[in-house]
């Protein structure tokens, strides 16, 4: 091949990676980065849905509702079931722990089960304390015909713990959907508090 052979073609191939470039930075997002931002569409959609829906036909109120007491006491019982995936996952590392395939020398073995179920632990309890936080917030400020709000993100959280903790070990798509279904509805009762606490606006949730 000629010089002015391979120029022409250093220079075709060239102008095709800027066209691949070009098609795959789609409003400044890779091609690998759009089934995450699809996912993200969809946690929001699925969990409005969800919380939409049970609103509609779950028409529960509880017994008492007169003081911080009994709010908080919903708050709790709430959070026995929200934080019952990151218990379980204790139990699992405490009994991976005594298996020597899941070692190197005194370390965890990157990326096993052991590993990924740690990271999952640590994941889950800095989730709840967002949760619990949040949830005993809107406790505080909510009317009885609101309370049902709690248990509601309740099953939200729950359910994403755990496709969070299946995605995890199985597919990264299942890991996000899974984690937005734990994070996105507690922002959104942040942003709710927030325009309650500083701004005095109260939207019926």
């Amino acid at each position: 091949m000629s010089p002015s052979d391979r120029q022409a073609a250093a220079r075709a191939a060239a102008k095709r990676r800027t066209r691949q470039s070009v098609t795959k930075a789609r409003f400044g997002f890779s091609d690998e980065q759009w089934p995450f931002l699809l996912v993200l569409v969809g946690n929001w959609l699925f969990a409005i849905v969800w919380f939409l829906g049970l609103k509609q036909i779950w028409f529960w109120q509880p017994e008492l509702w007169n003081g911080y007491g009994d709010r908080l006491a919903l708050v709790f019982g709430c959070a026995v079931f929200a934080i019952l995936p990151g218990l379980i996952g204790v139990a699992v590392v405490a009994a991976q722990r005594l298996n020597p395939e899941m070692w190197v020398g005194q370390k965890v073995r990157p990326n096993s089960s052991l590993d990924i179920n740690t990271r999952f632990i640590l994941n889950t309890f800095e989730q709840f304390t967002l949760y619990i936080i949040g949830i005993a917030g809107l406790a505080i400020y909510s009317p009885i015909e609101d309370a049902r709000s709690l248990p509601i993100l309740t099953t939200l959280f729950l359910l994403g713990r755990v496709l969070f903790w299946i995605g995890y070990h199985k597919n990264p798509y299942l890991r996000a959907f899974g984690f937005g279904l734990t994070f996105y509805p507690i922002v959104g009762v942040y942003t709710w508090l927030m325009l309650f606490m500083v701004l005095g606006i109260y939207l019926p949730i």
